[in-house]
């Protein structure tokens, strides 16, 4: 966890000097706050090349990391827009179980409201009646319109038909939720598959964006994720939920090191405006200000 890095540093360095032995000791500490081995060793290297003076305070070689480590992050910085769409945008957003996703979704139907765009919100998740029914109260407090398929209903499916649904009340903004899935799950993982080559079918431009929802407690599993729903619908955004600051931010480092794909977003609530768009030297300095 990060929230002991600031007095790591202190306790590391205290003899002020950025020799080998100080940098295994903090190499040791960023895989221990889950920044995968290759992204620790360019964290480590970089500082190592630094140059310091002889007696170097603790506050310089904590500047150093933070800049490092904004460095790392500026490559996945992405400022996600939503404002009025001129045409129909189909955004689906995919996850495991448990990660916030359908609350995001609202979030950003939310966001995408305030800029005057007209919503439809799809059930694409028609295994479990929660969450159709999870999503069916987000469309009521925000007075958007959702469109749900029957219980078991083939997901595809449901996808493909809310696009006339989307064309006949003028929607411009489709969010789609689907099932969350494990991806080590083969049949599940197929489905999905097949909803994205299904919303092709229609447009080959659909889906416009593929969000990927992650858990920031999840640690290195989330690389894992990736991976794996990266083969299904090629990603173009992350949202990561569940950060407040004591939840684990050396996952997004990696994952900003290894991924060649913008983080959008951090969750950091429930309520529908607890939504940050993602800013690289914000976390970075966060990572410390925080404790």
């Amino acid at each position: 966890m990060f929230k002991n890095l600031q007095k790591t540093i202190s306790r590391v360095f205290a003899s002020q000097k950025v020799d080998d032995e100080n940098l295994i000791l903090f190499e040791d500490t960023l895989i221990q706050a889950d920044i995968d081995i290759e992204t620790s060793e360019k964290i480590i290297n970089e500082l190592k090349s630094s140059r310091f003076s002889e007696q170097v305070s603790i506050e310089d070689i904590q500047n150093k990391v933070i800049e490092i480590i904004s460095k790392i992050l500026k490559n996945a910085e992405a400022k996600y827009e939503f404002k009025l769409s001129e045409k129909i945008k189909v955004i689906l957003f995919i996850g495991v179980n448990g990660t916030g996703k359908t609350t995001t979704i609202a979030k950003f139907a939310k966001k995408f409201k305030d800029n005057d765009n007209s919503i439809l919100l799809v059930a694409g998740d028609t295994f479990r009646a929660a969450a159709t029914e999870q999503l069916g109260v987000w469309a009521d407090r925000l007075n958007i319109q959702i469109f749900k398929g029957e219980k078991n209903s083939d997901p595809a499916s449901i996808a493909y038909k809310s696009i006339e649904v989307a064309e006949n009340n003028s929607n411009n903004i489709l969010l789609i939720d689907t099932a969350g899935r494990l991806q080590n799950k083969s049949d599940l993982m197929d489905q999905l598959g097949k909803i994205d080559r299904t919303l092709k079918k229609l447009n080959e431009e659909y889906p416009s964006e593929t969000i990927i929802v992650l858990d920031a407690t999840t640690g290195q599993n989330a690389i894992k994720q990736i991976e794996e729903f990266n083969k299904y619908s090629k990603i173009t955004g992350i949202v990561m939920t569940k950060y407040d600051g004591s939840a684990s931010g050396g996952t997004l480092i990696s994952i900003a090191n290894k991924f060649d794909i913008p983080i959008y977003a951090l969750g950091n609530g429930e309520a529908l405006d607890d939504l940050e768009l993602f800013n690289a030297e914000k976390f970075a300095t966060q990572l410390f200000a925080h404790f």
